[in-house]
């Protein structure tokens, strides 16, 4: 009778560890999108340098319009950095 109540309890304590880190894991799911997203946009932000850096090379090609738009865009996104 004793080794039928210690497996019950075992048991019990199992579900009850189960269910609090279901819970934690979902508290903590907010965090790792949070974390996720902002690896995301570093990796973006790189990318878009990289594209600048090829569109400044070629920007004596450019019209001047271009020139003019191209110049504009790059410091509204130094700013931001």
């Amino acid at each position: 009778m004793l080794g039928l109540q210690a497996t019950i309890q075992a048991l019990l304590d199992c579900l009850t560890q189960f269910f609090s880190y279901k819970k934690v894991k979902t508290e903590n799911q907010d965090d790792t999108e949070i974390i996720d997203d902002k690896k995301g946009l570093k990796n973006s932000a790189n990318i878009a340098e990289q594209i600048i850096q090829i569109a400044l090379k070629y920007q004596n090609e450019m019209t001047k319009f271009d020139r003019y738009k191209l110049n504009s865009l790059v410091k509204r996104f130094n700013k931001t950095d």
